[in-house]
């Protein structure tokens, strides 16, 4: 006993607060497949709208453009998500980092892809 007046440290606590163990592993496998859902749902969703797209031949919007032009780009959000659990500055959140990359990317892609699939379709809608 070294010091009576310190509270003890546990192996426990010590692995939870530096990023490893169980809970770290689903984190990262959660913000993985998150990010592997926001890259393989626009790669199979707008192949589909493109070929509606071109049987318009209305002008498309910017932000449908973009969609059909760089949704392969996705493919890095895996990438990014493992780059943050090996890189992220505090150890102690690199889990949890990685985890809300690949969640937050998942949202914001679904709704992005969402809004640049059906634009076209309600801009149509109001030209009738």
């Amino acid at each position: 006993m070294s010091n009576p007046y310190q509270s003890p440290q546990s192996a426990v606590v010590s692995s939870v607060q530096s990023g490893s163990g169980a809970g770290a592993v689903i984190q990262l496998v959660v913000g993985l497949l998150c990010a592997i859902i926001a890259a393989l749902l626009p790669m199979l969703a707008i192949p589909a709208f493109h070929e509606v797209f071109i049987s318009f031949g209305a002008q498309l919007p910017l932000l449908t453009k973009v969609a059909v032009s760089y949704h392969l780009w996705l493919w890095l959000m895996p990438l990014l998500v493992v780059a943050a659990r090996l890189f992220w500055p505090a150890k102690r959140r690199r889990a949890k980092a990685s985890c809300w990359i690949g969640v937050a990317g998942l949202i914001i892609t679904v709704v992005v892809t969402t809004l640049a699939m059906y634009m076209p379709i309600l801009r149509l809608d109001a030209l009738i």
